[in-house]
């Protein structure tokens, strides 16, 4: 599977997952600058959850049938990215996403359809005001 990230914010990083020039999925990690919540924890620690300094929330929205395969490549991908975290927790959420995420590329108005699409899907509110900074390696 290829990927491409593209975008990455003060708070979130999103990327793309294809094969061959179909659109398997698409990642979103939104960092809260925060703690978990107990209710985070509790389904994998039942009452011993002491959350660490960070929670990120990580959303896969996938195309097609995500096999076992897909999935743990995923897994993979998050893990090298978070690995050097000394103190995060996160959990990856997988659901189903019928359409892929088309837009204008590269205008501006595209890069606006694409964050509205995103913010919709992830129920997020991702905002990059500078379209401009798509040339740049930090979106602002």
């Amino acid at each position: 599977m290829n990927f491409e990230r593209l975008f990455i914010t003060k708070e979130s990083e999103f990327f793309r997952f294809s094969e061959e020039g179909n659109d398997m999925g698409y990642l979103l990690l939104f960092d809260t600058f925060s703690k978990a919540s107990d209710k985070f924890g509790t389904p994998f620690f039942e009452d011993d959850f002491e959350p660490n300094e960070n929670h990120i929330v990580i959303q896969y929205a996938y195309r097609s049938d995500l096999t076992d395969m897909d999935r743990e490549f995923i897994l993979s991908f998050v893990e090298g990215l978070l690995s050097f975290k000394p103190s995060i927790d996160y959990v990856v959420d997988f659901f189903y996403v019928e359409q892929d995420l088309e837009f204008d590329y590269p205008t501006n108005s595209g890069f606006v359809e694409l964050v509205e699409k995103i913010n919709r899907l992830f129920n997020r509110n991702i905002m990059i005001n500078d379209f401009q900074s798509f040339n740049n390696i930090l979106q602002q």
